[in-house]
Order: structure tokens, then sequence, then C-alpha cells
């Protein structure tokens, strides 16, 4: 069996990519998920996929003997996953473990704890290179991108819009309250601008309180996806912290569009040649406004063929970090029952129970 362990709540990246790693980890062997019931309303599970609240109840409900590759999908769940591997060998059950990476840490503390943690582990998975700086021999599959059935067709012409667009959850570590000023400025240059809010993870509800007023001249009303951005719009990713893939931006090329970003995660390396993307540096406001009029005051031909070229590069990575974190989970456990047949006790790295908290 292959376990993964996921205990955020809420709906963020690390949930999308859930999804779309259990439809490609199929029924070859027996998939569970331990997930809180009210997390798991929001995540599509497939019908094959066995559902638990915790990781011990879904090790309660297989046989001692079976192998189990116990996969943390969260940096959250990495003391859970620990844990429950820790206790498996000492109860002398086959077990391995392993952890798929897709965020830095928010603090030093929680930096500490995740890459002591992540050295417990036999397997680290990242979604970008810049993750191996919480674990140097991490596996670096494909960078992480979109799913295959998330790319759309682009038009065979894109034509600017001269619409500027932005949309993310009221986290500060989006960098909403930087827009204001990317905006007012965007708009005094002729450029109109939107934003629309998702759903925050931290709870800050004064941060969010603030950020509605603070962004109301510009506010569309309700949540908005990458269904939102047409091509030749202009996207913007205002994130200080906590990027790494940055999917939103990755859509948004996909579609046409062309995109203004922070120097975070994957976006300064996105594109060796900078097709359809400009980024700035973090928290720097007129950075980002002279990334956002390069965009958008580029020459029809150039906006043209960059928007095409951005959309055609993000198609072909599209779904490839998905197959090969498939195929290398799919591996760690077929070596774990390979070492069973052989005649081998199962190995897992072995430590006293640790109580910690990761972000």
């Amino acid at each position: 069996m292959i376990l993964i362990v996921d205990p955020k709540s809420g709906r963020g990246g690390g949930q999308v990519v859930l999804e779309e790693l259990l439809v490609e980890l199929g029924d070859a062997v027996p998939v569970s998920l331990a997930m809180p019931p009210a997390s798991r309303d929001g995540v599509r599970i497939p019908p094959h996929v066995a559902t638990f609240d915790t990781a011990s109840d879904a090790l309660a409900a297989v046989a001692p003997a079976e192998p189990v590759l116990v996969v943390a999908n969260a940096n959250a769940a990495l003391p859970v996953v620990h844990r429950v591997s820790a206790q498996a060998r000492r109860d002398g059950r086959p077990v391995a473990s392993a952890a798929i990476v897709h965020n830095y840490p928010v603090s030093r503390l929680k930096g500490a704890v995740t890459k002591h943690l992540l050295g417990r582990v036999d397997t680290a998975i990242v979604v970008e290179p810049g993750l191996t700086t919480l674990r140097s021999d991490a596996v670096i599959p494909s960078w992480l991108s979109v799913r295959r059935s998330d790319v759309p067709d682009v038009p065979a012409r894109i034509t600017s819009t001269r619409r500027v667009k932005a949309f993310a959850r009221p986290d500060a570590s989006k960098g909403l309250h930087l827009l204001p000023a990317i905006f007012t400025a965007l708009e005094a240059a002729g450029f109109p601008c939107e934003v629309a809010l998702g759903t925050g993870l931290t709870g800050d509800r004064r941060y969010e309180a603030r950020l509605r007023d603070d962004l109301a001249p510009w506010l569309v009303r309700g949540p908005r996806d990458a269904s939102w951005i047409e091509p030749g719009d202009l996207f913007v990713v205002a994130s200080t912290g906590g990027e790494t893939a940055c999917l939103a931006a990755q859509e948004a090329m996909s579609r046409g569009a062309v995109v203004a970003a922070s120097r975070i995660g994957l976006m300064p390396y996105l594109t060796p040649v900078n097709h359809g993307i400009r980024t700035f540096a973090i928290g720097d406001r007129s950075g980002a406004v002279a990334a956002a009029l390069e965009l958008l005051t580029l020459p029809p031909a150039r906006f043209d063929a960059e928007s095409r070229a951005g959309a055609a590069m993000i198609a072909d990575r599209a779904g490839r970090w998905y197959v090969d974190a498939r195929d290398l989970l799919l591996d760690r456990h077929e070596r774990l029952a390979g070492t069973l047949v052989a005649g081998h006790p199962a190995a897992v790295r072995s430590s006293e129970d640790e109580v910690a908290t990761c972000a």
C-alpha cells in the first residue's frame, strides 16, 4: 500500500497536486489517503483511493505483513509520517517513508524542524530545485507545472488586452498588499486593473479585512481561477514568501497571458529567454510596475510571439512532474515489496519519537 498523509485544512497548492497524483497512481497498488474529513471535502478523491481520518487508522486496516510506503504530502505531515513509520518498524512491520516537499517553511524554527524531519525519511521529492536547501539529496523530478488536463488551446494570434489581473488567497505571503501602489501606477498609465480574492489559509482576519478595504477600487466579486484569465491579459504575482512552482502564474501563461512576477520559487528560472514573463525583486513595487509596463508596451508582433512561446513552453512541461513522481513512488514501493520477497527485513530509518510542528 502507498499511504499518503496530508493533515492540512483548506485547499492550497499541495492539495491541487495531491488530486492529480492520486489519479496518476491509479490502482496498480492499493492507495490510501489519511486526511481529516473536513479537508477531504475540498479534494477530489478517485474512487479507487481508500480514505482514513488518520495514518494510524490506515495502517490498522491492512495486514501486518503488507508493505507500506508512507508519504508526507505536506511539511506539516512530517511528524506524523516519522512517528507512524518508527512505530511500524518497532512492531516489525515492513514500512518505508517518503516526503513530497511543496513549499518553504515560514520561519527559521520551522525550517530547522523541517530539515531535521526530512533527514529521517527514506526519500524526499521536491517540486522545484531550490527546495533541495532543505535536503541536499532530495530527488528533483521535472519541475512542477500544470496538469495536462488544464492546458487550453490558445489563439493563433494573441493581441494584448491591456488588462491587468491578479488573484490569490488573502494571506500575507501572497503579497496582495503591494497591489494598490502597483495598480495605481498602471492605471495612471492607461491600463485597467482587477483583483480577486480566494479563501485564506492563515486565518488572519484583520489582514484580510484591511486588504479588502485597500483593494476595493479594483476588487471583483467572488473568487476567480485560471479560467478568468484571457489570452493577452497581464497577470501579476506579487508573492513575498512560500511560493515554489507558482502554479497560478504557469496556468496564466498556459492560457496565453503574460506574467509579471516577484523573483520567488521557479519564477526567475521559468524561461531563460523571458518568453512571456518578467520578474522583479520581492516587495519592490516600482520594480513590479516597470516589469508590467515592459510587457504591456511590447510591439504587437513581439507580444504575440512571447505570449504564444510562453504558452507552448508550459504546455510542453504539463503533467511531467506527476508522471515522474508517480514512477518514483511506485518504484520505492516495488523495492520494499521486493525486499520482502527476497527474505530480508524492510528498512526504515529508526529514531526516537519526536514531537514537532512544521509549516
